[in-house]
């Protein structure tokens, strides 16, 4: 669980705010009030990577359920804004409702494909960071949703990295000179992971992977030494995360 807004607390009693809700967080009146949001510790990391900063505008390319959109939203302050995107409109519909519980006002929804261009989006002006937590096989999370194993198939990390190359490229297309855009996903297969990143960087020398003293203090001991985010189930006791730090150059 990571701590995030902190809107006043109306008709909540001491009592109530630390009654405990056994098995669902979710049912605790302090969650309910926007005390907090349940987020797996390598998830949190990964805003953590992108590191936001108060007055940046930023893009999250698929953003439902709205985890990291709005802890995104609480880094950069009201000065900021956060565009969320989602191709689902219903799954769009839990960023805002995640929006409402923290009062979160810097937050603007909108239902698009980003393995399509975001120019459109992006407007006149490219953005200070871009995430890309991309569709994946959700293997990572094989602890948590051990059914998910029976989901994927053969074929499926090759169509999805056909997908993840598409949103990282567009991605990239909106990303001011100076700017960072972060890819990441729930799955520890290479295929959609180190694979993708490497022929997006071949195909984009005006990127280049962040790696060492560049990377944010908070995430170098699950970082290695060619800049990739990793956590792993049995050793980090967190979800299987991947996620590389890109910055653009010109």
């Amino acid at each position: 669980m990571d701590s995030q807004g902190s809107p006043a607390l109306t008709g909540i009693t001491a009592s109530s705010f630390f009654s405990p809700v056994w098995g669902n967080p979710g049912l605790d009146p302090s969650f309910l009030a926007g005390f907090f949001t349940v987020q797996d510790e390598a998830s949190q990391l990964v805003v953590a990577l992108l590191d936001p900063q108060p007055g940046e505008r930023i893009l999250d390319t698929c953003a439902a359920p709205g985890g990291k959109a709005t802890a995104i939203a609480e880094r950069i302050g009201d000065t900021g804004r956060v565009v969320a995107l989602d191709r689902h409109g219903r799954r769009l519909g839990l960023v805002q409702r995640a929006a409402r519980r923290l009062d979160l006002h810097n937050i603007e929804c909108s239902e698009r494909d980003a393995s399509h261009s975001l120019r459109e989006v992006a407007g006149s002006a490219r953005f200070d960071r871009v995430l890309v937590d991309a569709p994946c096989s959700g293997l990572g999370t094989l602890r948590r949703n051990p059914d998910a194993r029976w989901r994927v198939r053969p074929g499926d990390p090759a169509r999805l990295a056909e997908i993840q190359t598409a949103i990282l490229h567009h991605a990239a297309d909106v990303v001011k000179p100076g700017g960072t855009l972060v890819y990441s996903t729930c799955t520890l297969l290479p295929e959609e992971n180190e694979a993708v990143v490497g022929s997006f960087l071949a195909k984009n020398p005006n990127f280049f992977a962040v790696t060492g003293d560049r990377i944010p203090a908070e995430v170098r001991s699950v970082t290695t030494n060619e800049g990739y985010l990793r956590c792993m189930p049995h050793r980090d006791d967190t979800d299987g995360f991947f996620a590389a730090r890109l910055e653009r150059s010109s």
